[in-house]
Protein backbone atom coordinates (compact mmCIF):
# COMPACT_ATOMS: atom_id res chain seq x y z
CA UNK A 1 0.00 0.00 0.00
CA UNK A 2 1.65 3.43 -0.90
CA UNK A 3 2.08 5.94 1.62
CA UNK A 4 -0.78 8.37 0.81
CA UNK A 5 -2.86 5.40 0.62
CA UNK A 6 -2.48 4.52 4.09
CA UNK A 7 -3.11 7.58 5.87
CA UNK A 8 -6.28 8.34 3.53
CA UNK A 9 -7.52 4.79 4.94
CA UNK A 10 -5.90 5.90 8.06
CA UNK A 11 -8.33 9.79 8.17
CA UNK A 12 -10.97 7.36 6.68
CA UNK A 13 -11.37 5.12 9.41
CA UNK A 14 -10.96 7.39 12.06
CA UNK A 15 -12.95 10.33 11.08
CA UNK A 16 -15.59 8.66 8.69
CA UNK A 17 -16.04 4.61 10.20
CA UNK A 18 -18.74 5.64 12.42
CA UNK A 19 -21.77 8.27 12.27
CA UNK A 20 -20.16 10.67 14.89
CA UNK A 21 -22.12 12.26 17.52
CA UNK A 22 -21.21 14.12 20.43
CA UNK A 23 -18.46 12.90 22.87
CA UNK A 24 -20.88 12.08 25.90
CA UNK A 25 -19.85 12.05 29.44
CA UNK A 26 -17.82 9.43 30.77
CA UNK A 27 -19.73 7.55 32.96
CA UNK A 28 -22.68 7.21 30.18
CA UNK A 29 -19.90 6.21 27.19
CA UNK A 30 -20.00 4.00 25.26
CA UNK A 31 -17.59 1.25 23.23
CA UNK A 32 -18.09 2.58 20.16
CA UNK A 33 -17.31 6.72 21.64
CA UNK A 34 -14.30 4.89 23.37
CA UNK A 35 -13.29 3.96 20.77
CA UNK A 36 -13.10 6.37 17.92
CA UNK A 37 -14.09 10.01 19.52
CA UNK A 38 -11.75 9.98 22.79
CA UNK A 39 -8.24 11.69 21.65
CA UNK A 40 -5.98 8.69 22.31
CA UNK A 41 -2.67 10.69 21.78
CA UNK A 42 -3.32 13.51 23.49
CA UNK A 43 -1.00 12.87 26.55
CA UNK A 44 2.16 12.27 24.40
CA UNK A 45 4.78 14.89 24.03
CA UNK A 46 7.02 15.73 21.18
CA UNK A 47 9.18 12.81 20.80
CA UNK A 48 7.30 10.26 22.68
CA UNK A 49 7.56 6.81 20.88
CA UNK A 50 5.09 3.86 21.54
CA UNK A 51 6.62 0.63 20.90
CA UNK A 52 3.82 -1.53 19.81
CA UNK A 53 4.03 -5.92 19.08
CA UNK A 54 1.85 -7.61 16.51
CA UNK A 55 2.59 -11.72 17.55
CA UNK A 56 0.30 -14.07 14.92
CA UNK A 57 0.31 -17.54 15.43
CA UNK A 58 -2.08 -20.42 13.50
CA UNK A 59 -2.60 -23.62 13.15
CA UNK A 60 -2.44 -24.33 10.13
CA UNK A 61 1.07 -22.69 8.23
CA UNK A 62 0.92 -23.90 5.30
CA UNK A 63 -2.44 -21.90 4.37
CA UNK A 64 -2.24 -18.75 6.49
CA UNK A 65 1.80 -18.69 7.01
CA UNK A 66 4.27 -19.06 9.37
CA UNK A 67 3.36 -17.74 13.29
CA UNK A 68 5.39 -14.46 13.31
CA UNK A 69 5.94 -11.49 16.00
CA UNK A 70 7.29 -7.48 15.04
CA UNK A 71 7.48 -4.20 16.36
CA UNK A 72 5.25 -1.01 15.01
CA UNK A 73 6.89 2.20 16.74
CA UNK A 74 4.92 5.45 16.62
CA UNK A 75 6.80 8.56 17.07
CA UNK A 76 5.68 12.14 17.60
CA UNK A 77 7.25 14.14 15.88
CA UNK A 78 5.58 17.78 16.99
CA UNK A 79 2.42 18.80 18.18
CA UNK A 80 -0.30 21.12 16.45
CA UNK A 81 -1.86 24.14 17.20
CA UNK A 82 -5.07 22.23 17.82
CA UNK A 83 -3.76 19.57 19.68
CA UNK A 84 -3.26 16.41 17.34
CA UNK A 85 -0.05 14.99 16.50
CA UNK A 86 1.92 14.71 13.85
CA UNK A 87 3.70 11.07 13.72
CA UNK A 88 5.90 8.93 12.01
CA UNK A 89 4.59 4.91 11.90
CA UNK A 90 7.11 2.59 11.63
CA UNK A 91 4.92 -1.00 10.63
CA UNK A 92 7.87 -3.98 11.09
CA UNK A 93 11.35 -4.56 10.77
CA UNK A 94 13.85 -6.25 8.19
CA UNK A 95 12.44 -7.90 5.55
CA UNK A 96 8.95 -7.02 6.97
CA UNK A 97 9.46 -3.57 6.95
CA UNK A 98 7.56 -0.77 5.03
CA UNK A 99 7.71 2.88 4.59
CA UNK A 100 7.94 5.00 7.01
CA UNK A 101 4.64 6.56 6.99
CA UNK A 102 4.48 10.38 8.18
CA UNK A 103 0.78 11.77 9.26
CA UNK A 104 -0.23 15.07 10.49
CA UNK A 105 -2.86 16.20 12.61
CA UNK A 106 -4.01 13.22 14.57
CA UNK A 107 -5.60 12.57 17.29
CA UNK A 108 -7.06 8.86 17.46
CA UNK A 109 -4.58 6.27 17.54
CA UNK A 110 -3.70 4.48 14.72
CA UNK A 111 -2.57 1.19 15.72
CA UNK A 112 -6.68 0.85 15.81
CA UNK A 113 -7.30 0.92 12.22
CA UNK A 114 -4.36 -1.36 11.61
CA UNK A 115 -5.69 -3.80 13.65
CA UNK A 116 -8.92 -3.58 12.85
CA UNK A 117 -8.19 -3.55 8.62
CA UNK A 118 -5.85 -6.59 9.78
CA UNK A 119 -9.23 -8.32 11.35
CA UNK A 120 -11.65 -7.99 7.98
CA UNK A 121 -8.39 -9.12 5.99
CA UNK A 122 -7.79 -12.56 8.14
CA UNK A 123 -11.81 -12.91 7.91
CA UNK A 124 -11.19 -12.67 4.01
CA UNK A 125 -8.91 -15.08 3.41
CA UNK A 126 -10.23 -18.00 5.99
CA UNK A 127 -13.92 -17.19 4.70
CA UNK A 128 -13.77 -15.95 0.45
CA UNK A 129 -16.37 -13.38 2.24
CA UNK A 130 -17.24 -10.15 0.83
CA UNK A 131 -14.35 -7.58 2.47
CA UNK A 132 -16.79 -4.45 2.33
CA UNK A 133 -19.56 -6.85 3.89
CA UNK A 134 -17.34 -7.88 6.92
CA UNK A 135 -16.06 -4.60 7.56
CA UNK A 136 -19.51 -3.37 7.25
CA UNK A 137 -20.49 -5.91 9.67
CA UNK A 138 -17.35 -4.97 11.74
CA UNK A 139 -18.28 -1.38 11.72
CA UNK A 140 -21.98 -1.65 13.14
CA UNK A 141 -21.16 -4.31 15.47
CA UNK A 142 -18.51 -1.91 17.11
CA UNK A 143 -21.86 0.50 16.92
CA UNK A 144 -24.41 -1.51 18.08
CA UNK A 145 -23.06 -4.72 19.85
CA UNK A 146 -19.77 -4.25 21.96
CA UNK A 147 -20.24 -4.68 25.62
CA UNK A 148 -17.88 -3.36 28.09
CA UNK A 149 -16.39 -4.16 31.74
CA UNK A 150 -14.16 -2.22 33.52
CA UNK A 151 -10.97 -4.01 34.82
CA UNK A 152 -7.25 -3.33 36.24
CA UNK A 153 -4.72 -3.56 33.53
CA UNK A 154 -0.72 -3.55 34.39
CA UNK A 155 1.85 -1.68 32.09
CA UNK A 156 5.81 -0.58 33.05
CA UNK A 157 5.06 -1.43 36.76
CA UNK A 158 2.12 0.15 37.36
CA UNK A 159 -1.69 -0.44 37.72
CA UNK A 160 -3.75 1.20 35.98
CA UNK A 161 -7.79 1.79 35.98
CA UNK A 162 -8.75 0.07 32.59
CA UNK A 163 -11.94 -0.53 30.01
CA UNK A 164 -11.95 -4.45 28.46
CA UNK A 165 -14.46 -4.12 25.11
CA UNK A 166 -15.07 -7.24 23.31
CA UNK A 167 -17.55 -7.71 20.39
CA UNK A 168 -18.90 -10.94 18.02
CA UNK A 169 -19.78 -9.17 14.86
CA UNK A 170 -21.00 -12.04 12.78
CA UNK A 171 -22.63 -13.96 15.23
CA UNK A 172 -26.87 -14.50 13.88
CA UNK A 173 -25.62 -12.48 11.16
CA UNK A 174 -28.05 -13.10 7.93
CA UNK A 175 -24.85 -14.28 6.25
CA UNK A 176 -23.65 -16.78 9.06
CA UNK A 177 -23.76 -19.73 7.27
CA UNK A 178 -21.10 -18.66 4.15
CA UNK A 179 -18.51 -17.59 6.85
CA UNK A 180 -17.45 -21.38 7.03
CA UNK A 181 -17.89 -21.52 10.36
CA UNK A 182 -16.27 -18.54 12.01
CA UNK A 183 -19.42 -16.42 12.49
CA UNK A 184 -18.34 -16.84 16.42
CA UNK A 185 -14.96 -14.81 15.70
CA UNK A 186 -14.48 -12.27 18.76
CA UNK A 187 -12.49 -9.38 19.33
CA UNK A 188 -11.00 -7.86 22.15
CA UNK A 189 -9.61 -4.20 23.25
CA UNK A 190 -7.91 -2.85 26.45
CA UNK A 191 -7.99 0.22 27.05
CA UNK A 192 -6.38 2.31 29.95
CA UNK A 193 -6.46 6.57 29.71
CA UNK A 194 -3.90 6.41 32.22
CA UNK A 195 -1.94 4.86 29.50
CA UNK A 196 0.35 6.17 26.92
CA UNK A 197 -1.98 6.14 23.55
CA UNK A 198 -4.41 4.80 25.56
CA UNK A 199 -4.51 1.44 23.51
CA UNK A 200 -3.06 -1.34 25.61
CA UNK A 201 -4.08 -4.97 23.76
CA UNK A 202 -6.10 -5.74 20.87
CA UNK A 203 -7.12 -9.35 20.26
CA UNK A 204 -8.70 -11.01 17.65
CA UNK A 205 -9.34 -14.89 17.75
CA UNK A 206 -10.68 -16.54 14.46
CA UNK A 207 -11.36 -20.37 15.67
CA UNK A 208 -14.55 -22.14 13.43
CA UNK A 209 -17.14 -25.05 14.53
CA UNK A 210 -16.19 -27.04 11.25
CA UNK A 211 -13.81 -29.69 12.16
CA UNK A 212 -10.02 -29.36 10.93
CA UNK A 213 -11.03 -25.83 10.01
CA UNK A 214 -7.35 -23.58 10.97
CA UNK A 215 -7.19 -21.23 13.75
CA UNK A 216 -5.84 -17.94 13.77
CA UNK A 217 -5.26 -15.64 16.55
CA UNK A 218 -3.17 -12.44 16.34
CA UNK A 219 -2.41 -9.51 19.04
CA UNK A 220 -1.01 -5.62 19.06
CA UNK A 221 -0.19 -4.90 22.42
CA UNK A 222 1.48 -2.02 23.91
CA UNK A 223 5.43 -3.55 24.58
CA UNK A 224 6.96 0.09 25.56
CA UNK A 225 7.03 3.92 25.42
CA UNK A 226 9.75 6.31 26.15
CA UNK A 227 10.12 10.14 26.24
CA UNK A 228 12.73 10.89 23.12
CA UNK A 229 14.81 14.30 23.59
Amino acid sequence: MSENAFVLLLRRALMLLLVLAPWPALAQERPVDMLFMRPHLSSLPAGAELTYRLERTTSDTARLGEPFGDDIKLLVRSVAAGGGRDIDLRIFTGDRAREVNAITDLTGNPLLVIFLDRAVINMVRLTGGNAPYLKDRLRSSLRDKAVSETTKAEFEGKTLDATRIVVKPFEEDANAERMLGYQGSQFEFLMAEGAPGMLLDMKSHFVSTLADAPKLDERIFLKSSSALP
